[in-house]
């Protein structure tokens, strides 16, 4: 474990998937950009509120589940940089309520496979 995850108490996984997240406001559709058992970074074209309390759904291949409901807090939004005209115009962090101990396994089954990639695809040149 390094020392940035040992200070954030769990693994990040750069795993770029859709999720959504739902709270008092709008639901939102964005992509992860890393995760781990204890919170989600990924980009968003809503701006949620900092603060205001969420439900994080997503799927994964080879989950048992079909679809994970996660609770957690919006802790930090900010421009996104790389996307700043683009759809993906916010840089969303959550913060799970409780660790999902068994996301860990799984994220990292899923980062070693080639099923969900590692970087987004490139943009469309047409």
């Amino acid at each position: 474990m390094t020392e940035e995850e040992d200070r954030r108490g769990a693994q990040r996984f750069t795993i770029w998937f859709p999720l959504q997240i739902s709270g008092e406001g709008e639901v939102i559709i964005g992509i992860s950009r890393d995760i781990s058992a204890t919170g989600v970074m990924m980009v968003a074209a809503a701006e949620p509120v900092v603060g205001e309390r969420v439900v994080v759904m997503l799927r994964l291949p080879g989950d048992e589940l079909p679809e994970r409901e996660m609770i957690g807090t919006i802790v930090r939004v900010e421009d996104n940089e790389e996307d700043s005209e683009g759809l993906w115009r916010h840089r969303v962090a959550v913060s799970f309520t409780e660790a999902i101990d068994d996301l860990e396994p799984l994220l990292a089954d899923v980062s070693r496979s080639s099923q969900v990639p590692s970087q987004p695809p490139p943009p469309k040149t047409d």
